[in-house]
């Protein structure tokens, strides 16, 4: 098996279970969504922009070596609007890797010293790290929530 392959796997995996907060969010108000959560990122929002800041900070890197500045997640009012800067990001890192080989994946970038398959790993593992605590948090506001093993996407369920 090529690694290209596991890493593809690994960000389906990821993009499954982010459509699924997706999904439990969906019964969330704005003001639910946007309001203040003692614990890492604080909000729900908040959190999903840090995923997106993160990822897109990382690509950015990948693609330039360059790192943007953070998102703010002010600029973000309402679920709608995070959900499209969300997606976005998913999309973009779905295209990128679409167009990486094996060979390119074990590249170490200057300036990193990660290689590109290491930053991918960090980018669904940072991912999966804050799903579960907006798992955690859509609990508290009722929200339906579910386990996240990998091997439940491999299943199909």
């Amino acid at each position: 098996m090529q690694a290209l392959t596991v890493i593809k796997g690994l960000l389906a995996y990821n993009a499954d279970f982010d459509q699924r907060i997706w999904s439990s969010i969906e019964g969330l108000s704005d003001e639910q969504f946007c309001a203040d959560y003692p614990y890492s990122q604080g909000s729900l929002r908040n959190h999903l922009v840090h995923i997106a800041s993160v990822e897109r900070a990382w690509l950015t890197g990948l693609q330039t070596g360059e790192r943007p500045k953070h998102l703010d997640p002010l600029e973000y009012p309402t679920i709608a609007s995070v959900r499209d800067v969300f997606n976005q990001m998913r999309s973009q890192v779905t295209t990128y890797v679409d167009q990486l080989s094996d060979e390119q994946l074990a590249d170490v970038l200057p300036g990193m010293n990660l290689a590109h398959w290491q930053v991918l790993v960090q980018l669904a593992n940072h991912a999966t790290d804050h799903r579960a605590q907006i798992l955690r948090i859509l609990h508290d506001y009722g929200q339906k929530t579910f386990d996240q093993d990998i091997v439940l996407h491999f299943w199909g369920r």
